[in-house]
């Protein structure tokens, strides 16, 4: 392992006081803890690559690119009911008027 000031020199040996301190135990500090907001914002990301397009279901895994919706939407293959959430009921009409 070596410096980021001694990388780019291969014939030199790296003998800087901070070489190494990714593997020392007694130097390492806890993860910072996400934020409310950015847990949210992570949650919809995962949603977007989780959820179909096309039948709007959220599986327990991320759809692929190429097909850009569920198996079942591109060629029909049933898809097992325990892999995904079914689609939210929208929202009932609740305004006075």
């Amino acid at each position: 392992m070596r410096c980021k000031w001694c990388s780019y020199r291969p014939q030199w040996s790296c003998n800087h006081p901070t070489r190494g301190f990714l593997l020392r135990v007694d130097l390492a500090v806890p993860k910072r803890v996400p934020t409310l907001a950015q847990e949210w914002a992570l949650d919809r990301a995962m949603a977007a690559r989780q959820t179909c397009g096309d039948c709007g279901r959220r599986f327990f895994f991320c759809l692929s690119k190429k097909l850009g919706c569920c198996i079942e939407c591109f060629d029909g293959t049933p898809v097992d009911p325990s892999s995904y959430l079914a689609p939210a009921a929208p929202a009932a009409h609740r305004l006075a008027a």
